[in-house]
């Protein structure tokens, strides 16, 4: 009986296996709340006179808190300014202060966790970015501030701001705005000096009267020789100030020997034209003039880039070939004037194949490849959010060295039809834009941004690429030419050999000098087919840079400057906005605390109903047959059996 049993018993499970049973199994999973602590790490905090208690018995009582906190709860720690970075740093170097930045970053990392609650320590004072308030107004869990700094008003003479034109023209007068502020500087005198070069080249005196005092100061300027200007910006000190760091501000402004000039070739009037003026026309780097077709014919006239609006139009003369093939860069709008068979006969590098009269709605969509200039991502953001151009519906025959800014996309659809593409070749540019009612693309811009900086920059960017003349020297040097103190500078550079080929083997060296006759000698590291230098940041100043290469019996040699402005925005206010910090606090279910009301922080997180912890169970479900304890089993039922019969000798 006995083996009959662990027989029957092996072989029904070993059968029952067969079916394939499932075992089901439940794995709970508890996750805490998460308590992300965000201290601002700006400049600020440390240039009021409390600066000694937040360095020190503040920053004990944080850690103590993050301590006490860390036994209930999962505690993360950020420090902001221009950037957010985790774990918390406390040097309180950051020399912009952007909230609105750290409150999307910490939003974006904890979608769909159980972030309980987001204690904030700042001054409240944002210099850099979006209002932390409507970046916080979306934040579904509680936010308690707690406000460091000093929020009394304190006797402060400043520069709250300089307005000035960075670029301008050799032999021109150019204005400098100063708006200086005084606070409890009633009765004082004060003198407002520029200095360029150890020499004072303007100044103004100010007589302060009341207890809050702003006075907007108007200098004019000389530029007298071209490259870049340092101007060195001074206001006096008066007695028992809370800081003279806001006393002085540097600005450097650039003296260019001649404007851009643009022409528009047009047939009739039309409101992108208006739209072109306006992008341009505030910018005095360029210098634009309008034409009609007969006056571009009969004019000797040469200009820096050549706007054909329309034209050919199909109400209009012809325009030669000959006089457009003449022209370094042209830019083509095409629209419902254009006579696409004339267009066609003047050989850009694009033709158009059109059976009818007819045109389409087409929207922006940008090609990310595009590899001519880059554009800020407020553009990559905005653009395809525009309205949608007026263009010829055809079919596009396309030069073999055309690159596409914009396609155009069609009802949802994203076609290889060209919105905005170029074509450049060794001695000509050409752009084009096949549509027409770019006007409202302006008026768009400032509905979504209210102004029309993000379109501007758009036509500039285009304006810039095409009217600047080649280079076709066979060693070029590629930087910008304004950095920020906390801007690392980089370099590239290329070296063509004689058949025009980019080769990187020679060794390139650059040396940068400062204004003052510092040297700074690098090497150029090679990158694929190029030269690449990361320099690092520098001080604020005038930098000139000499590159130079060597390749067989040539040597090639680059010169330049650039300029490293300063960044001081830390020091202009120093007086806490604990306003904002409160409002941030109630509209979000929280509370604002001072540093001496840290110790309440765990009382008021283990009350606050909406931080608790989360329960996930997770089934699972996995084969009995690959169980070890079944296997074990049948196993041990044949073993048995077998030991018993040997046993008994049966």
């Amino acid at each position: 009986m006995l083996l009959a049993f662990l027989r029957f018993t092996a072989v029904f499970l070993i059968s029952f296996l067969l079916l394939s049973p499932l075992i089901r199994s439940r794995l709970t999973t508890i996750e805490k709340p998460i308590i992300v602590i965000g201290q601002d790490n700006s400049q600020s905090l440390v240039l009021s006179p409390d600066s000694a208690f937040t360095r020190g018995e503040y920053l004990g009582q944080l850690h103590e808190l993050i301590n006490q906190l860390s036994s209930t709860y999962e505690v993360r720690t950020y420090s902001f300014g221009e950037r957010v970075t985790s774990p918390m740093d406390s040097g309180f170097n950051e020399k912009r202060t952007d909230i609105g930045r750290f409150f999307k970053e910490i939003s974006s990392i904890y979608e769909n966790r159980n972030l309980g609650a987001i204690i904030l320590a700042s001054d409240g004072i944002w210099n850099f970015g979006t209002d932390p308030y409507y970046a916080a107004k979306d934040l579904a869990y509680p936010v308690y501030t707690v406000v460091l700094g000093d929020t009394s008003v304190r006797r402060d003479l400043k520069i709250a701001q300089v307005g000035f034109n960075q670029n301008v023209f050799l032999g021109d007068d150019f204005p400098v705005e100063i708006q200086v502020d005084a606070t409890h500087c009633d009765r004082e005198d004060a003198t407002l000096t520029v200095m360029e070069n150890g020499k004072i080249v303007a100044s103004s005196q100010i007589q302060i009267r009341g207890s809050r005092f702003s006075r907007l100061i108007q200098l004019m300027l000389d530029a007298k020789e071209s490259g870049w200007h340092r101007y060195s910006i001074r206001l006096t000190p008066v007695g028992q100030e809370v800081t003279w760091e806001n006393n002085r501000q540097d600005i450097f402004i650039e003296v260019m020997n001649r404007r851009t000039n643009v022409m528009i070739v047009q047939e009739s009037p039309h409101p992108d034209i208006g739209a072109l003026r306006g992008a341009l026309g505030h910018n005095d780097k360029y210098e634009v003039v309008i034409k009609t077709p007969e006056e571009f014919l009969l004019s000797d006239d040469t200009a820096d880039l050549t706007i054909f609006y329309q034209v050919p139009s199909r109400l209009g003369i012809r325009i030669a070939a000959s006089k457009v093939a003449q022209l370094p860069s042209a830019l083509f709008v095409l629209g419902s004037q254009s006579d696409i068979t004339a267009f066609n006969k003047l050989n850009t590098g694009m033709n158009l194949a059109v059976s009818s009269e007819s045109y389409t709605e087409s929207y922006p969509s940008i090609n990310d490849a595009f590899p001519y200039f880059t554009i800020s991502q407020s553009l990559t953001k905005l653009m395809p959010q525009w309205s949608p151009l007026q263009c010829p519906f055809a079919s596009f025959q396309l030069s073999s060295m055309t690159e596409v800014l914009t396609y155009q996309r069609i009802n949802g659809i994203t076609t290889q039809f060209p919105l905005i593409s170029f074509v450049q070749t060794a001695d000509r540019k050409r752009g084009f834009i096949t549509g027409e009612n770019f006007w409202r693309w302006r008026i768009t811009d400032f509905v979504q941004a209210g102004d029309h900086q993000t379109f501007d920059e758009l036509i500039q960017k285009i304006v810039q690429y095409l009217s600047v003349k080649q280079d076709k020297s066979f060693f070029r040097i590629s930087l910008k030419s304004e950095y920020l103190e906390n801007e690392i500078v980089e370099i590239h550079a290329e070296l063509y050999n004689k058949s025009y080929e980019l080769i990187n083997k020679p060794d390139a060296s650059l040396v940068i000098t400062h204004e003052q006759g510092d040297s700074y000698p690098f090497s150029f590291g090679q990158t694929g087919s190029i030269y690449y230098l990361r320099a690092g940041t520098f001080s604020p100043g005038v930098y000139t840079y000499a590159a130079s290469v060597t390749n067989g019996p040539d040597h090639y040699e680059k010169k330049g400057a650039f300029v490293v402005t300063s960044l001081n925005l830390e020091a202009i206010d120093l007086q806490a906005n604990q306003s904002a910090l409160f409002r941030i606090a109630e509209s979000h279910r929280g509370k604002l605390l001072h540093p001496d009301e840290l110790n309440q922080l765990p009382e008021l997180l283990k009350h606050n109903m909406e931080i608790h912890s989360i329960a996930y169970e997770q089934k699972n479900y996995s084969e009995l047959i690959g169980s070890v304890w079944m296997f074990l089993l049948i196993l041990g039922l044949l073993t048995a059996e077998w030991a018993l019969r040997k046993y008994s000798g049966i």
